[in-house]
């Protein structure tokens, strides 16, 4: 039987006097699924995010992690079970690999706690999966921008949650990295069963990579599916405010860009 892994219940979030950036969000997220956002700038997908993250409290709504309110619960248990890999980290942070990997493990380490014994077991694993094992002496700061965020993910991962927040992490990774991060991913998500809620800027990759797919527009979600339930010609108009011809490459719908909606257009 299917669990829920990541519940949000009517989340509002804005600033006084505004228009709300995200007014009555609703998600439910399957424990094992991956789940991609998708929507122009200023949507409100990131924000959603950071709520479900717990780094950003709603206006009114709730979030629920596994059945249990994440308002009431400690922010140790949290770490325990989910955690968020953010766009950007600290680039001059001058300390090992293995030493910002050994972080992921303090919400498994009681006070008086080192990370030792079978938590460098743990640590050990996270760089192995990511493929840092030859890096984790080096600094943070000697390391490529792919590198890093590896590094990064591999911190996350030594914490074993079960669910995994990532607000567009291949945004500022060449095509070759973003592949390698986002197949990493894919085999996180498949062979650790670990739940994947991810804020997508190319709507591509979401198609290839995602289980399903939620498209926000102005703060609120305006469709829901599958990758070929969603990407149809007249959600690109709807959505993102442009026309679009949608290919399908082996069951993924690929889409290309042929002008703003009501403008001019190619014709090829």
């Amino acid at each position: 039987m299917t669990t829920t892994a990541l519940q949000a219940n009517k989340l509002k979030y804005g600033y006084r006097a505004k228009t709300p950036i995200v007014d009555g969000f609703n998600l439910d997220v399957a424990s094992g699924e991956w789940l991609g956002i998708v929507g122009p700038n200023g949507s409100g997908k990131s924000t959603v995010l950071r709520m479900l993250a717990r780094l950003s409290s709603p206006q009114q709504g709730t979030v629920s992690l596994k059945g249990r309110n994440l308002a009431g619960m400690s922010s140790k248990a949290v770490a325990q079970q989910m955690t968020m890999l953010t766009q950007t980290q600290e680039s001059s942070l001058d300390i090992s690999v293995r030493d910002l990997v050994r972080r992921g493990r303090n919400p498994h380490l009681k006070w008086y706690e080192e990370c030792r014994g079978s938590h460098e077991e743990v640590v050990d694993w996270a760089l192995k999966v990511t493929s840092m094992s030859q890096l984790q002496h080096r600094s943070l700061i000697e390391l490529s921008g792919g590198e890093r965020q590896r590094a990064w993910l591999a911190m996350c991962l030594a914490q074993k949650p079960g669910v995994l927040l990532l607000d567009e992490p291949t945004t500022y990774l060449d095509i070759a990295h973003q592949l390698e991060l986002m197949e990493l991913i894919r085999l996180l998500n498949r062979e650790q069963g670990i739940t994947v809620v991810m804020v997508l800027h190319d709507l591509n990759q979401a198609a290839r990579y995602c289980d399903r797919i939620v498209a926000m527009k102005q703060g609120n979600v305006v469709r829901e599916g599958t990758p070929s339930e969603v990407f149809q010609a007249d959600f690109f108009r709807e959505v993102f405010g442009i026309e679009a011809k949608v290919h399908n490459d082996g069951g993924v719908p690929v889409y290309l860009p042929c002008g703003v909606a009501g403008g001019s257009r190619s014709t090829n």
